[in-house]
């Protein structure tokens, strides 16, 4: 905020004590005419050395403090710089938690509070002079440089625009300790909640803006100060230029070259703010009164894969409308309208080349000097990956928690499927162990020990069953191939199910190709496959219904095998819950069929192991048609006429 001092305030003071020295030594001394003349050359040359010697001063004086606004404007640089990368580091942290990040946090926001301390050391009574030249290093000002601010703040410190000035000093600095604080309560409670991160950006962007309009007010304290030295300056330059001009343009001439070297330090300094604002902000617009787009940086071109032409002169607000994220970005259109500031409104743009981006707009309005609005400008960035991050933790969270409704739908399942037989393993045994019947009914404990039997093999099924997902999940699942033909497999299949399909009424019907081809697989998995689907159907198809199994050859040499039923049928939005391991359709508490939900999965994985593919085509009440696709590389024969037409 330093940088703000004017040439003008410490010429006045100057001025103001060299013309009442000036006037002192003119005023006139009577006396004889030769003495009057002698004196009248006398008070002539003294006024004009008198006069000589306040132009010098002046000068001095200018020279002096064009050297001080240089210190303080390079003073000034390093401090809002630093405060500015300490906001940076700040907000990367919140997100990262990076140690790293609040490292260079620390380290930058040490300058402006540097700066702080050599404030207080300077105003305090009596004067510490090692911790204000102290404070000063730490504020990264240049060692050539401290005299000269120490000297320059204790000399004006009389003065009221200055110690206004120093006050908006003072608040900033409370700012910049409250943004120090504010670091170490993020530093001691991260937050991994997006709204807690989103709170924590929102109290940094606040202490920002307070920050910057303290800077603004800093300005206009000593804009004021300067407006009132001005009259005074002009009297005296006016006074100087009329009874020395030779001194005066040496001076101007001077004066001149210092000022040149003043600016170049000052393009050199606005030239590293805007390398620092390219890399902050990213990118930059500008709207004008009727709300058209008049500029867009180079980075918004680079980024989107637009072109001039494609925005410049275009509405601005049906830009935002058209490209906004999401409703709440909408939202951002009510204040755009009302000529009030935007912060923070997501756009999602397609670019040409189909993919999507995401950008962060914020803007201020503008208006001329007669207060009328001229339009907005703004600033942009790439929230692409923030957004992405955020889609793929909710569907990463969404994932999740289907995973554990399947998991708690599959403990739920076992353990009925458990309980069932080892009860009525233990219950009969018991009976068995005890002779509760007696000793003269052998035939029951025959019965008995067949129901054991029995409940013991289902048991031994289902943990087969949840044995070969897991060696299938973790690769472990070898394929011993060898030739076999299809009827083989189909009759050893529908031999296991034989009293299975008339106990339920159920006609099962065969329909392959003659002769029956022979395929190169794993014949006890691929008979598990069939075993799974003829399963499946005959605990889902009704009384009276019926099950058919047909094989296809198709266009590329394959072989399709479907098992089709006349069954409940499943509905199409369910058939990705019956395809994952444990999905059952109805919940494991009111189903009507027993199961571990893994037979389907089994299958699919077991086919796929062979190359071939699982698909599934189903009407609810009318029944399901599950078609295997083996590729053909695993068909070894076929009949002449099929491989001819294939």
């Amino acid at each position: 905020m330093r940088n703000s001092w004017k040439i003008s305030d410490i010429l006045f003071n100057t001025s103001r004590i060299g013309i009442a020295a000036g006037g002192a030594s003119l005023m006139p001394q009577p006396n004889g005419p030769a003495l009057t003349r002698a004196r009248r050359v006398s008070r002539l040359g003294v006024g004009f050395a008198i006069l000589l010697i306040l132009d010098l001063t002046a000068v001095w004086a200018a020279v002096d403090v064009i050297d001080s606004t240089r210190a303080f404007s390079v003073g000034a640089a390093y401090y809002a710089k630093a405060q500015k990368i300490a906001v940076v580091n700040l907000n990367r942290f919140v997100s990262s938690h990076g140690d790293s990040d609040f490292a260079e946090f620390e380290q930058n926001i040490g300058v402006p509070l540097g700066d702080r301390d050599a404030r207080v050391a300077l105003q305090t009574t009596p004067f510490d002079r090692a911790a204000a030249e102290a404070g000063l290093l730490r504020g990264r000002n240049p060692p050539t440089d401290i005299a000269k601010l120490t000297r320059r703040f204790r000399t004006l410190g009389w003065w009221v625009p200055f110690r206004t000035a120093v006050a908006d000093w003072a608040e900033a600095d409370r700012d910049v300790e409250a943004l120090a604080r504010l670091g170490s309560e993020i530093k001691a409670h991260p937050a991994d909640d997006p709204a807690a991160q989103a709170a924590q950006l929102v109290a940094i962007r606040e202490i920002d803006e307070r920050l910057t309009a303290q800077e603004d007010k800093f300005l206009a304290s000593m804009n004021a100060a300067a407006g009132k030295a001005k009259a005074v300056v002009l009297t005296v330059l006016i006074l100087t230029t009329v009874m020395l001009w030779v001194f005066g343009m040496l001076f101007a001439a001077r004066l001149f070259h210092r000022q040149v070297a003043l600016d170049r330090r000052l393009t050199s300094s606005e030239g590293r703010f805007r390398d620092y604002a390219e890399v902050a902000s990213d990118w930059y617009w500008e709207v004008d009164g009727d709300r058209k787009i008049t500029f867009l940086s180079e980075l918004f071109y680079t980024l989107t894969g637009a072109t001039p032409d494609d925005l410049l002169g275009k509405d601005a607000t049906e830009f935002l409308r058209a490209h906004a994220a999401d409703a709440e970005s909408l939202e951002h259109l009510e204040p755009f309208m009302a000529q009030q500031a935007i912060r923070g409104m997501r756009l999602r743009y397609r670019r040409p080349g189909g993919s999507t981006i995401y950008l962060s707009v914020s803007a201020k309005p503008h208006c001329e000097d007669d207060g009328r609005f001229a339009g907005y400008r703004g600033v942009g960035s790439d929230i692409t990956a923030a957004v992405e991050a955020a889609q793929n933790l909710r569907a990463e969270k969404e994932r999740a928690e289907i995973a554990n409704r399947a998991k708690s739908e599959f403990l739920a399942n076992m353990s009925h499927e458990l309980r069932t037989p080892l009860n009525a393993i233990i219950g009969f045994s018991e009976i068995i162990m005890n002779r509760a019947l007696g000793d003269g009914v052998p035939e029951k404990y025959d019965a008995y020990a067949a129901d054991i039997n029995v409940s013991g093999r289902h048991l031994l099924s289902l943990i087969n069953e949840i044995l070969d997902l897991s060696k299938i999940e973790a690769g472990h699942n070898e394929i011993r191939e060898s030739e076999i033909g299809l009827d083989i497999l189909v009759e050893s299949a529908r031999h296991l199910f034989t009293t299975q399909f008339e106990k339920g009424n159920l006609a099962l019907v065969v329909d392959l190709p003659i002769p029956a081809p022979t395929l190169m697989v794993d014949g006890g998995k691929l008979k598990q496959c069939l075993a799974n689907l003829l399963s499946n159907a005959s605990k889902f198809t009704p009384a009276g219904g019926t099950v058919t199994v047909t094989a296809r050859f198709e266009a590329s040499g394959g072989l399709a095998i479907a098992v089709r039923d006349t069954g409940i049928g499943i509905a199409k939005r369910d058939i990705p819950t019956v395809l994952s391991p444990f999905g059952q359709v109805e919940s494991a508490f009111h189903r009507s069929h027993t199961g571990t939900g893994l037979g389907l999965p089994i299958t699919k994985a077991l086919i796929e192991q062979h190359g071939g593919t699982l698909s599934i085509e189903s009407t609810l009440g009318v029944g399901t048609t599950v078609t295997l696709t083996l590729p053909h590389a695993r068909v070894a024969s076929q009949p002449a006429d099929e491989a001819a037409a294939g």
